[in-house]
């Protein structure tokens, strides 16, 4: 647990060396589009950072994907079917690329990391079943039936959802424990050209092995263009929350896709 919050820390530490990165008010995905967030929120690339780096070389330890971490994360913030940490190779999260955002009001600064995972069918499913491809291979379809209860998620409570969640970290000897304070689970949402795209999105309250409590905004969302899955999580306080989820999920609705 204390290795997960270094890591968020980390992470929302971009701010400290913002000034020596690319900034820009629009959000730039190769091989997805620009997702427009607007003039409040400033977008700072850390790809190319240590950080990123960090993150990926965490992701490499050996039976990394059995941990408790990876389990947490894996309910949190992967659709269902999907892997992210896979046993053998290909790797998802070696694509994995790291950006801040970042809003100034005069109450306050708000900060959120967005990470951006990219691959192919082959990376996120070569070792789940073929059923769990074929559903997400035609969700994002415009004349796709899409069901209303994914994999039974949709229908879920959030007491539900907790059980699932304190099972599987128990499963896995997780330390530490996350409450769940509101729950969104995964749907489709429509966006402006017509597009379709799936999001989850949990305010979590997590407490490590020592006690300390710290309040997290997972928001998580799933699009397809062409062959490639494009896995953007976003991670912030709850105070952050208030002054980006609509700045977000505008941004989304808005996304125009690459030409080509």
């Amino acid at each position: 647990m204390l290795h997960t919050l270094r890591n968020i820390t980390l992470a929302l530490a971009l701010a400290a060396g913002a000034a020596a990165l690319a900034a820009a008010e629009d959000l730039t995905i190769d091989g997805l589009g620009t997702i427009p967030f607007g003039r409040e929120v400033t977008v700072t690339d850390g790809g190319h950072t240590a950080i990123n780096r960090f993150f990926i070389d965490s992701s490499h330890q050996k039976d990394y994907g059995n941990t408790a971490n990876a389990a947490m994360w894996s309910v949190l913030t992967v659709p269902p079917g999907m892997q992210l940490y896979p046993e053998k190779p290909p790797y998802p999260y070696d694509s994995l690329h790291i950006y801040q955002l970042k809003k100034s009001k005069v109450k306050g600064l708000y900060t959120a990391s967005l990470f951006v995972i990219r691959g192919t069918e082959e990376d996120f499913f070569h070792e789940g079943k073929k059923r769990n491809a074929s559903f997400w291979k035609n969700a994002f379809r415009e004349d796709a039936g899409r069901p209303t209860s994914l994999f039974g998620l949709p229908k879920i409570q959030l007491s539900e959802f907790q059980d699932l969640l304190d099972h599987v970290m128990e499963e896995k000897g997780g330390k530490g424990h996350v409450r769940i304070q509101a729950f969104e689970p995964w749907r489709a949402y429509k966006a402006d050209d017509g597009t379709y795209h799936w999001a989850q999105e949990a305010r979590i309250v997590m407490t490590n092995e020592k006690g300390l409590s710290f309040p997290m905004w997972i928001y998580s969302a799933l699009f397809k263009e062409k062959d490639n899955y494009f896995l953007i999580l976003t991670i912030g306080s709850h105070a952050t929350a208030e002054e980006m989820e609509k700045v977000l999920l505008y941004g989304y609705y808005q996304l125009k896709r690459s030409e080509g």
